[in-house]
Protein backbone atom coordinates (compact mmCIF):
# COMPACT_ATOMS: atom_id res chain seq x y z
CA UNK A 1 0.00 0.00 0.00
CA UNK A 2 2.84 2.30 0.83
CA UNK A 3 4.32 1.43 -2.68
CA UNK A 4 1.07 2.26 -4.50
CA UNK A 5 0.61 5.54 -3.05
CA UNK A 6 4.01 6.69 -3.53
CA UNK A 7 3.58 5.86 -7.09
CA UNK A 8 0.16 6.81 -7.80
CA UNK A 9 0.13 9.83 -5.61
CA UNK A 10 -2.67 9.65 -4.33
CA UNK A 11 -5.25 7.36 -2.33
CA UNK A 12 -7.61 7.02 -4.80
CA UNK A 13 -5.01 5.93 -7.26
CA UNK A 14 -3.45 3.52 -4.78
CA UNK A 15 -6.73 1.90 -4.02
CA UNK A 16 -7.66 1.52 -7.79
CA UNK A 17 -4.51 -0.24 -8.48
CA UNK A 18 -4.66 -2.33 -6.00
CA UNK A 19 -8.38 -2.98 -6.11
CA UNK A 20 -8.87 -1.88 -2.38
CA UNK A 21 -10.92 0.35 -0.53
CA UNK A 22 -10.16 3.59 0.14
CA UNK A 23 -10.47 3.44 3.71
CA UNK A 24 -8.22 0.23 3.67
CA UNK A 25 -5.05 1.71 1.88
CA UNK A 26 -5.50 4.71 4.42
CA UNK A 27 -5.57 2.60 7.40
CA UNK A 28 -2.28 0.44 5.82
CA UNK A 29 -0.06 3.35 5.73
CA UNK A 30 -1.22 4.48 8.96
CA UNK A 31 -0.04 1.32 10.44
CA UNK A 32 3.16 1.62 8.97
CA UNK A 33 3.73 4.88 9.95
CA UNK A 34 2.60 3.30 13.32
CA UNK A 35 4.95 0.13 13.38
CA UNK A 36 8.01 2.57 11.77
CA UNK A 37 7.12 5.34 14.19
CA UNK A 38 7.72 7.95 11.31
CA UNK A 39 5.41 9.92 8.98
CA UNK A 40 6.22 8.79 5.35
CA UNK A 41 3.73 11.01 3.16
CA UNK A 42 2.93 14.74 3.66
CA UNK A 43 -0.99 15.53 3.39
CA UNK A 44 -0.77 18.17 0.31
CA UNK A 45 -4.06 19.59 -1.39
CA UNK A 46 -3.00 17.75 -4.84
CA UNK A 47 -2.49 14.38 -2.87
CA UNK A 48 0.39 12.48 -1.04
CA UNK A 49 4.22 13.25 -1.20
CA UNK A 50 6.64 11.34 0.30
CA UNK A 51 8.45 12.60 3.30
CA UNK A 52 12.03 12.12 3.32
CA UNK A 53 11.81 9.29 5.89
CA UNK A 54 9.85 7.62 3.49
CA UNK A 55 12.07 9.12 -0.34
CA UNK A 56 14.53 7.06 2.01
CA UNK A 57 12.97 3.88 2.34
CA UNK A 58 10.69 3.52 -1.11
CA UNK A 59 13.52 1.72 -2.98
CA UNK A 60 13.88 -0.89 -0.12
CA UNK A 61 9.88 -1.21 -0.24
CA UNK A 62 9.90 -1.90 -3.85
CA UNK A 63 12.81 -4.83 -3.61
CA UNK A 64 10.68 -6.19 -0.41
CA UNK A 65 7.89 -6.05 -2.59
CA UNK A 66 10.31 -8.05 -5.57
CA UNK A 67 11.34 -10.60 -3.14
CA UNK A 68 7.43 -11.20 -2.07
CA UNK A 69 6.44 -11.68 -5.47
CA UNK A 70 9.07 -13.83 -6.32
CA UNK A 71 8.51 -16.29 -3.58
CA UNK A 72 4.44 -16.64 -4.24
CA UNK A 73 5.73 -17.12 -7.89
CA UNK A 74 8.38 -20.31 -6.74
CA UNK A 75 5.19 -21.69 -4.45
CA UNK A 76 2.86 -20.91 -6.88
CA UNK A 77 5.09 -23.23 -9.52
CA UNK A 78 4.76 -25.84 -7.06
CA UNK A 79 1.34 -26.16 -7.17
CA UNK A 80 -0.01 -29.49 -9.38
CA UNK A 81 -3.06 -28.97 -8.26
CA UNK A 82 -6.08 -28.49 -10.86
CA UNK A 83 -7.74 -25.83 -8.20
CA UNK A 84 -7.11 -22.44 -7.29
CA UNK A 85 -6.65 -19.03 -8.76
CA UNK A 86 -5.22 -19.05 -12.65
CA UNK A 87 -5.16 -15.49 -14.41
CA UNK A 88 -4.98 -15.19 -18.01
CA UNK A 89 -4.56 -11.58 -19.60
CA UNK A 90 -5.56 -11.49 -23.67
CA UNK A 91 -6.97 -8.58 -26.04
CA UNK A 92 -10.82 -8.64 -25.87
CA UNK A 93 -11.53 -9.58 -29.38
CA UNK A 94 -9.02 -12.78 -28.92
CA UNK A 95 -11.71 -13.88 -25.88
CA UNK A 96 -14.18 -13.50 -27.87
CA UNK A 97 -13.69 -14.02 -31.34
CA UNK A 98 -11.50 -17.17 -30.75
CA UNK A 99 -11.26 -18.84 -27.94
CA UNK A 100 -14.52 -18.21 -25.48
CA UNK A 101 -15.33 -21.73 -26.65
CA UNK A 102 -11.96 -23.75 -25.43
CA UNK A 103 -12.69 -21.01 -22.34
CA UNK A 104 -15.80 -22.53 -21.69
CA UNK A 105 -14.30 -26.30 -22.83
CA UNK A 106 -11.79 -25.70 -20.32
CA UNK A 107 -13.91 -24.38 -17.31
CA UNK A 108 -15.97 -27.33 -17.48
CA UNK A 109 -13.01 -29.78 -17.42
CA UNK A 110 -11.84 -27.89 -14.52
CA UNK A 111 -14.21 -26.70 -12.38
CA UNK A 112 -12.40 -26.55 -9.45
CA UNK A 113 -9.94 -23.85 -11.22
CA UNK A 114 -10.91 -20.67 -10.27
CA UNK A 115 -10.11 -18.81 -13.57
CA UNK A 116 -10.17 -15.41 -14.21
CA UNK A 117 -10.12 -13.76 -18.10
CA UNK A 118 -8.36 -10.34 -18.23
CA UNK A 119 -9.58 -8.60 -21.40
CA UNK A 120 -7.18 -6.23 -21.92
CA UNK A 121 -5.15 -4.24 -24.11
CA UNK A 122 -2.57 -3.13 -22.10
CA UNK A 123 0.31 -5.78 -21.23
CA UNK A 124 0.08 -6.96 -17.97
CA UNK A 125 3.71 -7.81 -15.54
CA UNK A 126 3.61 -11.48 -15.49
CA UNK A 127 6.63 -11.21 -13.02
CA UNK A 128 4.45 -9.25 -10.64
CA UNK A 129 1.99 -12.07 -11.02
CA UNK A 130 -0.99 -9.52 -12.29
CA UNK A 131 -1.34 -12.75 -14.74
CA UNK A 132 -0.24 -16.20 -14.77
CA UNK A 133 -0.50 -16.85 -18.55
CA UNK A 134 -0.72 -14.26 -21.24
CA UNK A 135 -1.62 -14.62 -24.84
CA UNK A 136 0.13 -11.12 -26.50
CA UNK A 137 0.60 -9.25 -29.90
CA UNK A 138 4.51 -8.30 -29.83
CA UNK A 139 4.77 -5.63 -32.95
CA UNK A 140 7.12 -5.72 -35.46
CA UNK A 141 9.51 -7.85 -35.34
CA UNK A 142 9.99 -7.91 -31.07
CA UNK A 143 10.53 -10.85 -28.98
CA UNK A 144 9.19 -11.00 -25.66
CA UNK A 145 11.01 -10.17 -22.60
CA UNK A 146 13.85 -12.88 -21.36
CA UNK A 147 12.29 -13.40 -18.15
CA UNK A 148 9.38 -14.63 -19.89
CA UNK A 149 8.89 -18.39 -21.06
CA UNK A 150 6.79 -18.57 -24.38
CA UNK A 151 6.17 -19.51 -27.74
CA UNK A 152 5.67 -17.90 -31.00
CA UNK A 153 1.94 -19.11 -32.23
CA UNK A 154 1.72 -17.54 -35.28
CA UNK A 155 1.82 -14.16 -37.40
CA UNK A 156 -0.68 -11.19 -36.78
CA UNK A 157 -2.19 -9.27 -39.50
CA UNK A 158 -4.52 -6.96 -40.29
CA UNK A 159 -6.88 -5.13 -43.24
CA UNK A 160 -8.25 -2.24 -44.45
CA UNK A 161 -12.10 -2.60 -44.11
CA UNK A 162 -15.49 -0.82 -44.51
CA UNK A 163 -19.58 -1.56 -44.75
CA UNK A 164 -20.56 -4.12 -47.59
CA UNK A 165 -23.57 -1.81 -48.41
CA UNK A 166 -20.89 0.82 -49.95
CA UNK A 167 -20.31 -1.44 -52.81
CA UNK A 168 -19.69 0.66 -55.84
CA UNK A 169 -20.68 3.68 -53.93
CA UNK A 170 -18.65 6.29 -55.46
CA UNK A 171 -20.11 9.43 -54.36
CA UNK A 172 -19.70 9.12 -50.82
CA UNK A 173 -16.77 10.44 -48.74
CA UNK A 174 -15.82 8.28 -46.73
CA UNK A 175 -13.94 9.12 -43.08
CA UNK A 176 -10.70 7.41 -42.15
CA UNK A 177 -11.76 5.62 -38.86
CA UNK A 178 -8.51 5.81 -36.54
CA UNK A 179 -7.77 4.50 -33.27
CA UNK A 180 -4.90 6.31 -30.45
CA UNK A 181 -1.95 6.91 -32.05
CA UNK A 182 -2.81 5.41 -35.70
CA UNK A 183 -2.38 7.84 -38.64
CA UNK A 184 -4.01 7.05 -42.44
CA UNK A 185 -2.07 4.78 -44.87
CA UNK A 186 0.08 7.48 -47.05
CA UNK A 187 0.97 4.80 -49.75
CA UNK A 188 -2.84 3.31 -50.37
CA UNK A 189 -6.25 4.48 -50.74
CA UNK A 190 -9.82 2.47 -51.89
CA UNK A 191 -10.28 2.84 -55.01
CA UNK A 192 -13.08 4.70 -56.70
CA UNK A 193 -13.95 6.28 -52.94
CA UNK A 194 -13.65 10.01 -52.05
CA UNK A 195 -12.27 10.09 -48.34
CA UNK A 196 -12.53 12.50 -46.34
CA UNK A 197 -9.68 15.02 -45.30
CA UNK A 198 -10.65 14.61 -41.53
CA UNK A 199 -10.25 11.36 -39.65
CA UNK A 200 -12.64 10.23 -36.90
CA UNK A 201 -10.98 8.57 -33.83
CA UNK A 202 -11.67 6.12 -31.81
CA UNK A 203 -10.85 5.03 -28.07
CA UNK A 204 -11.46 1.57 -28.17
CA UNK A 205 -11.77 -1.38 -30.96
CA UNK A 206 -14.92 -2.28 -30.69
CA UNK A 207 -16.65 1.13 -31.50
CA UNK A 208 -14.49 1.67 -34.36
CA UNK A 209 -15.94 -1.44 -35.36
CA UNK A 210 -19.89 -0.18 -35.12
CA UNK A 211 -19.03 2.64 -36.75
CA UNK A 212 -17.53 0.42 -40.05
CA UNK A 213 -20.47 -1.40 -39.89
CA UNK A 214 -22.56 1.67 -39.94
CA UNK A 215 -20.70 3.09 -42.69
CA UNK A 216 -19.08 5.78 -41.38
CA UNK A 217 -15.84 4.84 -42.96
CA UNK A 218 -12.89 2.71 -43.41
CA UNK A 219 -11.13 1.20 -40.68
CA UNK A 220 -8.06 -1.44 -40.24
CA UNK A 221 -8.61 -4.23 -38.70
CA UNK A 222 -7.33 -8.22 -37.74
CA UNK A 223 -8.17 -9.91 -40.17
CA UNK A 224 -9.92 -12.76 -38.22
CA UNK A 225 -12.49 -9.77 -36.92
CA UNK A 226 -12.54 -8.22 -40.10
CA UNK A 227 -12.73 -10.81 -42.23
CA UNK A 228 -15.48 -13.05 -40.04
CA UNK A 229 -17.68 -10.35 -40.11
CA UNK A 230 -20.47 -10.75 -43.37
CA UNK A 231 -21.72 -6.85 -42.94
CA UNK A 232 -17.76 -6.11 -43.76
CA UNK A 233 -15.64 -6.08 -46.97
CA UNK A 234 -12.28 -6.04 -47.79
CA UNK A 235 -11.74 -2.49 -49.46
CA UNK A 236 -10.51 -2.88 -52.88
CA UNK A 237 -6.95 -3.14 -52.98
CA UNK A 238 -6.47 -3.14 -49.37
CA UNK A 239 -2.90 -4.68 -48.13
CA UNK A 240 -2.74 -7.29 -45.81
CA UNK A 241 -0.13 -5.73 -43.39
CA UNK A 242 1.93 -8.03 -40.64
CA UNK A 243 1.54 -6.62 -37.66
CA UNK A 244 3.09 -8.80 -35.55
CA UNK A 245 3.22 -11.87 -33.91
CA UNK A 246 1.14 -13.56 -31.08
CA UNK A 247 2.69 -15.10 -28.30
CA UNK A 248 1.71 -17.27 -25.62
CA UNK A 249 3.58 -16.32 -22.46
CA UNK A 250 4.12 -17.47 -18.79
CA UNK A 251 6.71 -16.69 -15.93
CA UNK A 252 9.85 -18.48 -16.26
CA UNK A 253 8.82 -19.36 -12.21
CA UNK A 254 5.23 -20.53 -12.77
CA UNK A 255 5.47 -22.39 -16.21
CA UNK A 256 5.50 -25.97 -15.07
CA UNK A 257 2.48 -25.47 -12.64
CA UNK A 258 -0.02 -28.02 -13.84
CA UNK A 259 -3.25 -25.66 -14.23
CA UNK A 260 -1.01 -23.46 -16.08
CA UNK A 261 0.43 -26.14 -18.36
CA UNK A 262 -3.32 -27.36 -18.77
CA UNK A 263 -4.81 -23.65 -19.79
CA UNK A 264 -1.27 -23.53 -22.54
CA UNK A 265 -1.79 -26.73 -24.46
CA UNK A 266 -5.58 -25.73 -24.62
CA UNK A 267 -4.43 -22.22 -26.18
CA UNK A 268 -1.83 -23.57 -28.45
CA UNK A 269 -4.11 -26.07 -30.15
CA UNK A 270 -6.75 -24.06 -30.62
CA UNK A 271 -4.47 -21.21 -32.25
CA UNK A 272 -3.31 -23.87 -34.18
CA UNK A 273 -6.69 -23.98 -36.15
CA UNK A 274 -7.65 -20.71 -36.13
CA UNK A 275 -4.00 -19.49 -37.39
CA UNK A 276 -5.09 -18.89 -41.15
CA UNK A 277 -7.70 -17.02 -40.11
CA UNK A 278 -4.97 -14.67 -37.76
CA UNK A 279 -3.13 -14.18 -40.74
CA UNK A 280 -5.73 -13.31 -43.18
CA UNK A 281 -5.36 -16.11 -45.52
CA UNK A 282 -8.17 -18.23 -44.59
CA UNK A 283 -11.49 -19.33 -46.80
CA UNK A 284 -13.27 -16.36 -44.77
CA UNK A 285 -10.90 -13.97 -46.29
CA UNK A 286 -13.36 -13.21 -49.32
CA UNK A 287 -12.73 -11.86 -52.72
CA UNK A 288 -15.39 -9.32 -52.99
CA UNK A 289 -14.54 -5.96 -52.16
CA UNK A 290 -15.88 -2.63 -51.74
Amino acid sequence: MFLAVAKGGTVRAAAEALDLNHATVLRGVARLEQRLKTKLFEKLPSGYRLTSAGADIVDLAAQMSEASTKIEGRIFARDQSVSGPLRLTLPVSFATDLLMETLTEFRSAYPDIALEIIGTGTVANLSNREADVALRVVLGNGSPPESLYGSRLCGFHTAFYGCRDRHGDVSSCLAWLLGPGEVAPSDWVPEDIEMAATPVRFSEMRSRLQATRAGMGITSLPCFVGDADLSLSRASGSPVIHTGDVWLLTHVDTRQTLRVRLLCDRIRDTMRTVSARVEGRADAARSDHL
